[in-house]
């Protein structure tokens, strides 16, 4: 699936985050603080999510793991730091918006998955359409919220790659001003080591005969 990873997405992405899957998933490679990155400052990033501190890591939302799996029917909700790493883009949307219409459950307490392999998952379904508040203008669907999340855990994978879109143009029109001054220094130089040439070669050269 075609995915442009753009600041605005990001946000969208975290905005799902911490009003969804936070409340089953740890984030052991984000911070609050990273969200500067972002163009969040110091206390915009801190209101965020009032119950960590900016310098804290996502810890897992459960006393114990024992817990986590109580509540989860038996299975423990994985970290989801790099699960763009050894899970696709196309995988996770899948299984983010194969539930259907219809939530149907097994004897076994599972969820029917389409977007799986096996048909069936132990997670419930996490999104519904209008489940996020201030979407920040985004469609309200399933489909771009799956999206944006999707966003938001690439960057926290790779948090300078991902935001590349909003450096590569200054960087650029820097490199091509400098060359430009490059260019013309050069030039500059060359028209004068020319200069020179023609007159101490053929103008003072013509008084030594």
């Amino acid at each position: 699936m075609d995915i442009s990873f753009k600041i605005g997405q990001i946000k969208r992405g975290f905005n799902i985050f911490r009003q969804v899957c936070i409340n089953c998933h740890s984030l052991k490679l984000f911070k609050l603080m990273d969200l500067l990155k972002l163009g969040y400052t110091h206390k915009q990033a801190a209101l965020l999510v009032k119950k960590y501190r900016i310098i804290d890591y996502f810890k897992l939302p459960y006393k114990s793991i024992i817990q986590a799996k109580h509540f989860n029917n038996g299975s423990l909700p994985p970290d989801l730091s790099l699960v763009t790493k050894y899970r696709s883009f196309q995988w996770i949307y899948d299984l983010l918006t194969g539930y259907g219409n219809t939530v149907i459950r097994n004897k076994s307490n599972l969820y029917q998955n389409k977007g799986l392999e096996s048909g069936w998952t132990a997670m419930r379904p996490p999104l519904a359409y209008g489940c996020i508040k201030d979407n920040f203008c985004a469609q309200h669907t399933i489909h771009q919220y799956t999206r944006d999340v999707i966003g938001f855990l690439n960057w926290v994978s790779e948090p300078w790659l991902n935001i590349r879109q909003r450096i590569t143009i200054p960087i650029l029109s820097s490199l091509f001003i400098t060359g430009l001054i490059l260019t013309n220094s050069l030039i500059k130089n060359n028209n004068k080591t020319l200069w020179e040439y023609i007159v101490n070669n053929h103008l003072f050269g013509s008084w030594n005969h």
